[in-house]
């Protein structure tokens, strides 16, 4: 009895609930492109930032000259890699500022360990800055084909509502609930193509640059130790002599 009063209420509610279906994929359309769009200009944005600063920081830390890796760095404004750098080089600062360039002493290990774990956690809010609304961006390319699928059933449903109306099933009579249906499932995989597509490669994006990231603090401690560790080297010949 239930599920009768549900056919019947669905069947002659049938127009309105269509609109509504394509009205929603009409704003999940629209939120998508923007959010793609959005994406997309960020992405580059870190791409075109980061390209060769690492190169350039690494020559600033051999010539000892802190202050200057730390401005290259914050000159790039919306690159990953500058935001990771910059974190240690603010926390090896003080140490040069003292004593200028870099010595290997107990100070040192304190700062190049501090220095690890800032840029550890800056990596994570990068990373989650990179996959910001990509969740919905997933969820939209999901949910989309069934929510066409449901304009289609609606669809189908008033093409039966009218052949029973008519007691005729000649095109004429079902060819709006039919053509509702088809519409209804263009328009649900016209939302979910590009939303599914953009997603796998911004995630795959996302990923390349967390390598990328972690690949550039490890570099860059590593030139930071050597450097320090060339110019205790020095000074102690130096004293030697």
């Amino acid at each position: 009895m239930v599920d009768q009063v549900l056919i019947q209420t669905l069947m002659h509610a049938g127009r309105p609930l269509v609109t509504l279906t394509m009205a929603a994929l009409a704003l999940f359309s629209v939120y998508s492109l923007a959010v793609i769009g959005e994406r997309w200009w960020t992405f580059r944005r870190c791409r075109l930032a980061s390209a060769g600063l690492l190169r350039r920081v690494l020559e600033s830390v051999d010539q000892g000259h802190l202050p200057e890796a730390l401005l290259l760095c914050e000159r790039k404004e919306g690159g990953h890699v500058g935001q990771v750098l910059a974190a240690g080089l603010r926390e090896l600062q003080p140490l040069a500022s003292k004593n200028p360039g870099l010595h290997a002493d107990a100070a040192f290990d304190r700062a190049t360990a501090s220095a690890r774990e800032v840029m550890q956690r800056v990596t994570g809010a990068e990373i989650g800055r990179l996959e910001h609304r990509l969740t919905s961006l997933a969820t939209l390319g999901n949910i989309s084909p069934f929510v066409g699928l449901f304009g289609t059933v609606i669809g189908v449903m008033r093409a039966f509502e009218a052949i029973s109306r008519t007691g005729s099933g000649g095109l004429g009579t079902v060819s709006a609930g039919i053509a509702e249906a088809l519409v209804a499932t263009a328009a649900g995989l016209f939302v979910a193509i590009p939303a599914v597509t953009a997603y796998n490669h911004f995630v795959s994006r996302v990923k390349a640059y967390a390598v990328e990231m972690d690949g550039a603090a490890s570099e860059f401690l590593t030139r930071v130790q050597r450097t320090a560790v060339a110019a205790q080297n020095g000074r102690t010949l130096r004293t030697d002599g």
